[in-house]
């Protein structure tokens, strides 16, 4: 699909409440665009604080029954969860618009810009936002296009997930799950790595492999990860450079020593420069050392970098403290799939003073649950301890037509098979009284999913319900 971002003056979203969609559309608004959309849950009453903030900007928004997709438009762009059955989509082929899944505009808009794409299965918005953050402040002015809002801007005049540039610079979140990372062609290419998730490995292989042949400047590996630096060193006319990182303190270019931990936070050194996240976890040491990569390979200096990243205050729903009462604290995080939920459960560790760990886990997707079932079981398994709790209310569904052959509780029965305490709720809102029931001071809440912005709220109604209990 050949894709000119320059000729299209007015389009419309339909999904514009996703994280990816409504990034890109604020971008393009910032630049001129004429830009409308729809979504579900903007007609079920949800998520108001998002859709006003897109209207503030002049996002006409519309229900999402056709009515916004008229003859004068461009195109629409379409979310990976809109189905072609919907009025949206109907009354665009009617009407003969061209129709542009939300990627492949991405791509082409990364394609025409100097781009600096994170990919891989996990990581990718936070070592997206920490790279974005650090550029902003240093003055590069790159375009933002994250799948995650960035806590310092959230109060500025987007959403926090989207910021405009003025430069060529274009620093992007690009995901392999509906296999479009095979249409980038960015100047700095970043795998932070690649595990089981949407698609089978071998499959994976092979979009990261051409995902690192068309990165244009500097392809950025992660030493730790066997199935990335299988990839291999880029060779020929025109290959990138290639730099890797480790968090373990492997050899690669960019090395983690000194590693350290406290409760919200890591630091570590590069050589001689040591560095201070706001986020914990090994995983996270690795997200910035993959952003100072990419950021070093546009111009960034490492000693700015260090001092900037000091005053990153994270990323929305990223290991993110909602607050703490009765002596529990209350974590959000939007791990979903099997590698991620094992990186956040193994920032735990060294959490001093750990009581009891409960486990808010809403699986995301009937299809992501069958396919990641037996993965799921095995890292609840072997990452809990016998007097954790796994809490698993039902499967989100988003509408539309799926297969629900599958239940939270299928997960429940198996993970109790391997000697864990897991709990099902049918109904996500009578596991707060539960939680907030076992939870004892030094103990931990931490709800994870996907999709499903009210994970935060019901985060929030978990710490209301913890004050009162210590009044």
């Amino acid at each position: 699909m050949g894709i000119d971002p320059a000729k299209l003056k007015k389009l419309f979203f339909s999904g514009i409440g996703g994280s990816g969609m409504s990034a890109l559309a604020q971008v393009l608004v910032s630049r001129g665009v004429e830009v409308g959309g729809s979504d579900r849950r903007h007609d079920r009453g949800e998520s108001a604080g998002l859709f006003n903030r897109l209207a503030s900007q002049g996002i006409a928004l519309y229900p999402q029954d056709g009515s916004g997709v008229s003859p004068g438009l461009d195109a629409v762009v379409v979310s990976a969860a809109v189905e072609q059955d919907t009025p949206d989509y109907r009354r665009a082929r009617e009407l003969g618009l061209q129709v542009i899944p939300r990627p492949a505009l991405l791509a082409a808009l990364v394609n025409c810009s100097r781009g600096v794409c994170f990919s891989g299965t996990s990581g990718k918005s936070s070592a997206t936002a920490i790279c974005a953050y650090v550029l902003t402040e240093l003055g590069f002015s790159p375009a933002v296009i994250a799948g995650a809002a960035l806590v310092n801007y959230q109060d500025g005049p987007t959403t926090g997930n989207a910021l405009a540039g003025k430069s060529d610079l274009c620093v992007v979140e690009s995901c392999e799950s509906d296999g479009t990372i095979v249409d980038y062609h960015p100047a700095v290419g970043v795998i932070l790595n690649i595990e089981r998730d949407h698609h089978e490995l071998g499959e994976l292989a092979r979009m990261f492999e051409r995902f690192a042949a068309q990165t244009r400047e500097t392809l950025v590996l992660n030493a730790d990860c066997p199935n990335s630096l299988a990839l291999g060193r880029p060779s020929g006319t025109g290959a990138p450079r290639l730099a890797t990182f480790s968090a373990q303190g492997g050899k690669a270019d960019y090395s983690a020593a000194d590693v350290a931990f406290g409760r919200m936070s890591s630091r570590f050194r590069v050589g001689k420069t040591v560095f201070e996240c706001p986020l914990p976890g090994l995983y996270n040491v690795g997200n910035v050392l993959a952003a100072l990569a990419a950021a070093e390979a546009v111009g960034a200096e490492r000693e700015d970098f260090a001092r900037v990243l000091r005053t990153f205050r994270g990323v929305a729903r990223r290991f993110q403290l909602v607050g703490e009462a009765a002596g529990v604290s209350v974590i959000d995080d939007f791990a979903h799939n099997p590698a991620k939920v094992k990186a956040v459960l193994s920032a735990f560790e060294s959490w001093p003073g750990l009581g009891r760990l409960v486990v808010v886990f809403q699986p995301h997707g009937y299809g992501p649950l069958r396919f990641q079932f037996e993965e799921l079981v095995e890292v609840f398994g072997k990452s809990l301890r016998p007097r954790d709790i796994l809490v698993l209310p039902e499967v989100y569904y988003a509408g539309g037509a799926v297969t629900r052959d599958i239940s939270s509780a299928d997960l429940a029965r198996r993970v109790e098979c391997l000697g864990r305490k897991a709990v099902f709720f049918a109904s996500r809102e009578d596991a707060a009284p539960f939680i907030v029931e076992k939870a004892a001071p030094g103990d931990a809440v931490l709800v994870l999913g996907a999709r499903d912005d009210s994970l935060t709220a019901f985060a929030g109604q978990v710490l209301r319900e913890l004050e009162c209990k210590a009044r």
